[in-house]
């Protein structure tokens, strides 16, 4: 079954996945049997995202408009009292949390690849500690393509990223200056890389990329939209 990335991608959905994950690791280390001393870091990372990504970012964003508002105050107010620029009051951390030094996201993202190594490790613990993303239902029914163009022995070459989707290969067409469209051939593993020289020596030429799955002996699914890239000396 294939799955979504795990980390939530909206900003607001952050916070909550970062207590969940602390709160389900601190009930399930024992029974993963985690070192003590690396869950305790984990949860503190991930208690310290939470907070930062939720209440404390929450008040600045708050705090903002206000400080803006007293500034023209300040410019064109009128009034006798004397002005004070506003002090920014940050909500209060959840209890227990010690000092983190940066990097703290690429830390749980680490040791998620430690806890799913671990023997008691099952796909129902990792869907009750967050790690493990909602089923994929998008359906794909072309490749996705991407080309770079990179200088080559004589000539500039094109390097075609592609990704398969569960597929056994994808089958990439060329075409230059217009021309008809050519099989390059069909590649199981990204990136292909166009090594052909040019079609006359020393004249830049545009070349055309479109590609389609490829499976069991024959081509299917749709096609990519074209891409194209002007290839030069």
């Amino acid at each position: 079954m294939k799955r979504q990335p795990y980390y939530p991608r909206i900003l607001a959905d952050q916070p909550e996945w970062h207590f969940n994950y602390a709160d389900q690791l601190t009930e399930q280390a024992t029974a993963l049997g985690l070192v003590p001393a690396e869950v305790t870091a984990t949860v503190n990372d991930s208690r310290h995202l939470g907070y930062a990504l939720g209440t404390w970012l929450t008040t600045v964003r708050e705090f903002g408009p206000g400080s803006t508002a007293q500034l023209e105050s300040l410019r064109y107010g009128t009034g006798d009292d004397p002005f004070v620029l506003p002090s920014f009051v940050a909500p209060a951390p959840p209890d227990g949390l010690t000092a983190v030094k940066p990097g703290a996201l690429n830390r749980i993202f680490d040791y998620v690849q430690v806890i799913k190594k671990r023997p008691a490790y099952t796909e129902g613990i990792g869907l009750l500690l967050g790690i493990v993303g909602g089923e994929d239902t998008t359906a794909h029914t072309a490749p996705e393509i991407s080309l770079k163009l990179e200088q080559g022995s004589g000539c500039q070459c094109v390097r075609i990223r592609f990704k398969k989707f569960g597929h056994y290969a994808v089958a990439i067409y060329s075409r230059r200056n217009g021309g008809p469209w050519e099989l390059l051939g069909i590649d199981a593993e990204s990136p292909y890389l166009d090594e052909r020289p040019l079609a006359v020596p020393g004249q830049p030429e545009m070349r055309e990329y479109r590609s389609r799955f490829w499976e069991n002996g024959s081509e299917i699914g749709d096609w990519t939209e074209v891409f194209s890239v002007t290839v030069g000396v």
